[in-house]
């Protein structure tokens, strides 16, 4: 199994209400794609609920059979629409891939 983690850390919030409507924004365009792309194992979108100097707001697990079935994941219709959703988010981010 592969696990890929995702975490998005947005660079131009006015506050935490700004910061929730984007995260909220995000999981909107990402949460379905557990549903609407049957290769995807395992999915779970999670919000930050504790603020740091070194937090990033979202974070998405996510589990796939083989590397293949993560490639074609990230090139996924689907996933691609999210993503277009999301461009108006100014973000930093970061990723893990493993084999567990």
């Amino acid at each position: 199994m592969i696990r890929h983690i995702i975490m998005f850390k947005f660079t131009d919030v006015k506050n935490n209400v700004d910061r929730l409507e984007k995260a909220k924004k995000m999981k909107v365009a990402f949460r379905p794609l557990k549903s609407e792309i049957e290769i995807v194992q395992s999915y779970e979108f999670r919000i930050n609920s504790r603020k740091t100097d070194y937090s990033y707001d979202v974070v998405i697990i996510s589990e796939y059979k083989t590397w293949e079935d993560l490639d074609t994941y990230i090139k996924h219709p689907e996933h691609q629409k999210a993503i277009i959703l999301c461009k108006d988010i100014t973000k930093e981010k970061a990723v893990v891939d493993y084999k567990f």
